[in-house]
């Protein structure tokens, strides 16, 4: 049985703050497999690891990222709102968060708000390649990746695509993403059969859905909670491969 590929969800957002140097490092640490983070753009077109549009929630700061400078985001706290002992953590910029990663762990970049031209070519300038995918619920964004990026991989959602026949055929995915409240066996199967991989995006700790997800045999899980999951593959894991040796 092939193990899940964990996918940690704006890096490892219950130790350290979302889409920080922090979280990515301490997802790394814990053993991701992909690190999951967004990208906003500021006023004078520098890349920012963000996922809301305003700064307000993450930082020390207020105001809409795409009307801030660079110079201003540059100074906020990203990691106190968090908790106290991550005071002075940065707001990433995209090119400095790549080159930290470069080499030791996958990414799925999803784009907020920014230039996709631009993105993907900070993405293929650090020689990511098969290690790389994309997603944006922007229709514009994703119309963009399709004509300027044919051949990265492109992630889209069941409930943005409508049905897996318009993720084939009009949004040409490679990755097909189910939520904790549309996601079956069959409809996996049938994504596989079809040539998609698989992935759910779950923020809750549900080890009952877990526990199924591996039986399943999904590709991906975009997640919070990333420990239990392990815990949670590694037991049907050795149980199915019990059970097998009893046959």
């Amino acid at each position: 049985m092939k193990p899940v590929q964990l996918v940690y969800h704006r890096g490892d957002s219950l130790n350290a703050p979302e889409n920080t140097f922090a979280s990515a490092e301490s997802a790394i640490v814990a053993g991701a497999d992909y690190i999951e983070f967004d990208v906003c753009q500021s006023a004078d077109e520098v890349l920012y690891v963000m996922h809301d549009a305003t700064v307000d929630r993450t930082t020390d700061g207020t105001g809409a990222i795409a009307e801030m400078t660079s110079a201003e985001i540059d100074r906020l706290d990203a990691g106190s709102w968090f908790n106290p002992a991550f005071a002075g953590e940065p707001v990433p910029r995209l090119e400095d968060f790549l080159r930290r990663l470069k080499g030791r762990v996958k990414i799925y970049c999803e784009i907020k708000q920014a230039d996709a031209g631009r993105v993907v070519e900070m993405l293929d300038g650090f020689a990511f390649v098969n290690d790389v995918f994309v997603s944006s619920f922007s229709a514009d964004i994703r119309d963009d990746l399709r004509r300027i990026a044919p051949d990265i991989r492109r992630n889209v959602q069941l409930h943005i695509a409508g049905s897996l026949e318009q993720a084939i055929h009009h949004e040409q995915a490679h990755i097909f993403e189910f939520l904790e409240g549309n996601v079956t066996r069959d409809a996996i199967n049938e994504a596989k059969a079809r040539g998609l991989e698989t992935m759910i995006f779950i923020d809750t700790p549900n080890a009952e859905l877990f526990a199924k997800l591996v039986e399943w045999q999904i590709d991906y899980v975009n997640l919070d909670y990333a420990a239990l999951f392990r815990a949670v593959q590694q037991e049907v894991m050795l149980r199915l491969d019990g059970a097998a040796q009893t046959i």
